[in-house]
Order: structure tokens, then C-alpha cells, then sequence
């Protein structure tokens, strides 16, 4: 019997202690809460942010640092000025690429990039871009763009190559792969979306309005219960002014909606596009394996 008294009183204990542990971390996070919603208060009574009226599902300690972040960011960005890239790197010197031997040049942009990086500037080339290009643009087109003169610890300022130098091929092919992509995740809208608002036809070449085009899909989507597979490679891209003809190989299957018997299809699709008045290009013309006649 007495063996078993101090054993009972020792779980009595560690009981009380695992509930006023549970105690402790629910309070302290109700505090750490309401810390956090009178930090947005402050910050948007201050620089006019919004944040949303739900309720974070993110950790509060996690969204007590973010805020700190915002606040920084606020606080720097309302007094901040326009500097070029050039100023903010402190006025580097860079040799002109016709004094940069062709073994060197690697090596030369690599010294550029990590200048770039220990200021927490990144250039991102979406395509393939050469090193002499690429060296060109950071030294000469780049280095007088304006930026907002902050430093803040785990910002980046980033460019993408491809803003300044559009890749007509790059973006065809691309608008192409994500117009497949759509259409047989059954994004009917985005599908419809990505067509030209003053050019469309049918698979036939027809020419058709935007009520037909969305009938047309309807109709597809409606034969076909649901999508199994599709897979496409680009074979070629031919461009032509402001219009693009992309080729791409492949294979889809599905289920009929009727008879629910499996189909399948394979060929090369081949995908009209024209250039886009916001950037890229977009849809006017989609012949599709098994897509009309299934």
C-alpha cells in the first residue's frame, strides 16, 4: 500500500503539469493573437494595407513575423527612393564584352550574377539565353532600370529576361502546352479564355463567334465523362508576323459519357495562335486528335 502512494502522487503531478502545459501554450497563443490583430490595425491605420477579416490559418508566432516583414517593408517603402540598378550596386564597372575574350566571358557573368545576388537582385531566363546576350543585357539594359532603393532582409527584386526581350517561339509553344493542358483538365473557361477576342475559328477553319467556340467545347466536354490521360511534346513552331503555328505529337484517352466505353486517341495536334495585345499569344484555331466526329 505505501509503495503505491508515491506512485499515485507522482501521476497526479505529471497530470497537472501536461493540462497547465496545454493551459500555458493555448493562452499564450490567444495573446499572441490578439498581438497580431492589433499589429494589422496599426499597419493599416498607418500605410493603408488591408488585410482580410478571416481568421489566419497560418501559426500564430508564423504570422507575428510576417507582420514584422510588412511593417518593414511599409515603413521603408514610404520614404523610399528610385534609384537605377547601377546606383543601388554602388556604381560598379564592367568591362564592354568586346574586351572580354570568349573563354572569359562565363566567368565574367558569373562575377555579375553574384554581384547581383549579394544584393538580393535575380535575372530568371525562362528560355535559353547565351552568355554573351545575357552578359549584354545585365551590363548595358539592365544596370539603368529603376528600382525602389529598400534592403530588406529576404527580399528579392527579380527580372525576368524575357519582359525586356519577348520570346515569340518561347511564348507560342507555351501558350500551346497550357491551352492542352486546360482543355482536357476540363478548365472549360480558361479553355474559351485563351482564344483571341477578335479571332476564332472551328478545326474546319470556319470562322465562328465566341458563343459557337464555347458550344463547340460544351459539346466535347459533354461526350466525354471524364479524361485518363493525355501527353504532348512539341514537335515544331512556325512563325509567321503576328501569327504562330505550333505542332505538338501526342496521345489523350477518356471515357465516352454514353456507353462509358474507353477511348483513345493519338496524332499531332496543331495549335493556330496569334500574338496577344497583353503579352503572349492566344488560341484562334485548335485541330485536335479525335476532337470532332467522337
Amino acid at each position: 500500500m505505501s509503495a503505491s502512494i508515491p506512485s499515485a502522487r507522482c501521476f497526479g503531478m505529471m497530470t497537472w503539469c501536461a493540462v497547465d502545459d496545454l493551459n500555458f501554450d493555448e493562452t499564450r497563443e490567444r495573446i499572441q493573437k490578439s498581438l497580431n490583430q492589433a499589429k494589422k490595425r496599426e499597419i493599416e491605420e498607418k500605410y493603408g494595407a488591408r488585410f482580410s477579416k478571416e481568421e489566419s490559418a497560418i501559426p500564430p508566432d508564423v504570422e507575428s513575423e510576417w507582420l514584422n516583414y510588412i511593417e518593414e517593408f511599409e515603413r521603408q517603402f514610404e520614404n523610399a527612393k528610385r534609384v537605377t540598378v547601377r546606383g543601388y550596386l554602388g556604381f560598379p564597372l564592367f568591362k564592354p564584352i568586346s574586351e572580354i575574350a570568349a573563354k572569359n566571358l562565363a566567368a565574367e557573368l558569373d562575377d555579375v550574377l553574384v554581384l547581383l545576388d549579394q544584393n538580393d537582385i535575380s535575372v530568371d531566363c525562362l528560355a535559353d539565353v547565351s552568355d554573351e546576350d545575357l552578359y549584354q543585357f545585365i551590363t548595358t539594359e539592365l544596370i539603368n532600370e529603376e528600382i525602389d532603393d529598400m534592403r530588406i532582409e529576404g527580399m528579392m527584386t527579380c527580372f525576368i529576361y524575357e519582359e525586356f526581350h519577348p520570346n515569340d517561339d518561347y511564348d507560342a509553344r507555351r501558350g500551346a502546352e497550357h491551352f492542352l493542358w486546360d482543355l482536357f483538365e476540363r478548365y472549360e473557361d480558361y479553355v474559351v479564355e485563351r482564344f483571341a477576342e477578335d479571332e476564332k475559328y472551328d478545326p474546319s477553319g470556319k470562322r465562328i463567334s465566341a458563343g459557337d467556340l464555347k458550344s463547340l467545347f460544351g459539346s466535347f466536354y459533354r461526350r466525354h465523362a471524364a479524361f485518363t490521360f493525355q501527353k504532348f511534346e512539341c514537335l515544331e513552331c512556325e512563325l509567321d508576323g503576328e501569327y504562330a503555328t505550333v505542332r505538338l505529337e501526342g496521345r489523350w484517352s477518356g471515357i465516352l459519357a454514353d456507353s462509358l466505353t474507353p477511348v483513345s486517341h493519338e496524332g499531332v495536334a496543331e495549335i493556330r495562335m496569334k500574338k496577344s495585345p497583353y503579352g503572349g499569344y492566344d488560341v484562334i484555331r485548335a485541330n485536335i486528335p479525335g476532337f470532332v466526329g467522337t
